[in-house]
């Protein structure tokens, strides 16, 4: 199940961009793909690739997602995103600032050139690590006995929520969401508790939550051992000739 706080679904760690990998993981409900739409990857070519999230981060949207370009791949571009800001470094591809609703896909489209494969390899499989980090959209600021539970939830604007503590009703009745997609709801301070996660449903799925969480593949297979990893980073396989590919 997806552990929803600041740490990631898997237990490996992540330091910078990516971290330590550690070889135990907790299952997960789905995974992170790659379409090619019919290319066909072969080395010391290039081609496109499109990264689809199979989910948000346990039913949350997800607002960013960083992919780690795998080394020997060059030349990548990334495809800018309506909404969506779009940074670099020498080895990351992210795009943030965005929201992608659990129940809902998009694809993320990189372009690249493969390496050339090492004399003898028909083929060779390229791993790209991906973490997709869903924002708070709730916020909770107590004041001695006092507390304000303020949302922005901007594709639910004019809908009506339903607000949980720990899945505790707060509210006896939902509460509006404005016309931009923001709400504001005063309580006791008491009632959401420092620790305790807010959440809002609408038509009892999670729209919206006061904490925020992160989902990472970023496992690769192990030569030789016959452990199944739960959720092993999306890979490619290029071919030194334009026979089959796989993904």
């Amino acid at each position: 199940m997806y552990a929803k706080r600041t740490v990631i679904r898997t237990t490996a760690l992540v330091a910078g961009a990516f971290g330590v990998l550690l070889t135990s993981a907790a299952p997960v409900s789905a995974h992170m793909g790659i379409e090619l739409h019919g290319g066909i990857p072969t080395a010391g070519s290039s081609s496109t690739i499109f990264l689809r999230p199979g989910h948000g981060c346990g039913g949350d949207s997800t607002n960013a997602l960083t992919v780690e370009i795998p080394a020997g791949v060059t030349g990548t571009k990334a495809q800018p995103k309506a909404g969506w800001k779009l940074s670099t470094t020498p080895t990351t591809i992210t795009w943030s600032g965005g929201e992608l609703p659990d129940d809902q896909f998009d694809e993320f489209g990189l372009r690249l050139t493969w390496p050339k494969l090492a004399t003898g390899l028909a083929s060779q499989k390229f791993y790209f690590k991906s973490v997709q980090t869903c924002n708070a959209e709730l916020k909770v600021v107590a004041s001695g006995k006092d507390a304000t539970v303020t949302g922005w939830l901007p594709t639910y604007a004019g809908q009506k929520a339903a607000l949980f503590v720990d899945g505790i009703p707060l509210t006896a009745h939902d509460v509006t969401i404005g016309s931009i997609g923001a709400f504001t709801v005063n309580t006791k301070s008491a009632k959401v508790p420092d620790g305790s996660e807010v959440t809002a449903r609408i038509n009892n799925r999670l729209v919206g939550t006061s904490i925020a969480g992160s989902d990472a593949w970023i496992e690769l297979p192990v030569a030789g051992s016959t452990a199944t990893l739960a959720s092993p980073a999306p890979s490619v396989t290029v071919i030194a000739t334009a026979t089959t590919s796989s993904h």
